[in-house]
């Protein structure tokens, strides 16, 4: 599950990698704002939002802005590969695993980029 997260990650970030030449305050920031997204949509999984839902959002997302909506899909796909939890700890520990995962993989893309640029 953890490497599927990861490879999502890539691919979504590309795009952002290509034009970076290192790490950045304005790629950090992205990083920043997808591990917000990743943590939000893990919290509705583990919360008990039906997938239609968050569906639904990405797409009104995706015609705002591609990347974003792309991004939400990634983030929902994942999300519900991984089980609903009953147990809060469990909850918890799930929705912190998944957000610092898609953070990290962000950093590692940049980290790339930049020895590549």
């Amino acid at each position: 599950m953890i490497k599927r997260s990861l490879v999502a990650v890539a691919v979504m970030f590309i795009s952002l990698s290509a034009h970076s030449t290192d790490i950045s305050k304005d790629g950090l920031e992205e990083c920043a704002r997808v591990e917000n997204s990743a943590k939000a949509v893990m919290k509705a999984r583990q919360g008990g939002m039906p997938i239609a839902e968050l569906q639904e959002m990405a797409e009104a997302a995706g015609k705002q802005n591609d990347y974003v909506g792309g991004l939400y899909k990634t983030l929902i796909e994942q999300a519900y590969d991984i089980p609903q939890y009953s147990d809060e700890a469990m909850r918890e520990k799930t929705i912190f695993e998944f957000h610092k995962n898609f953070y990290g993989a962000c950093v590692v893309v940049l980290e790339r980029a930049a020895k590549k640029g």
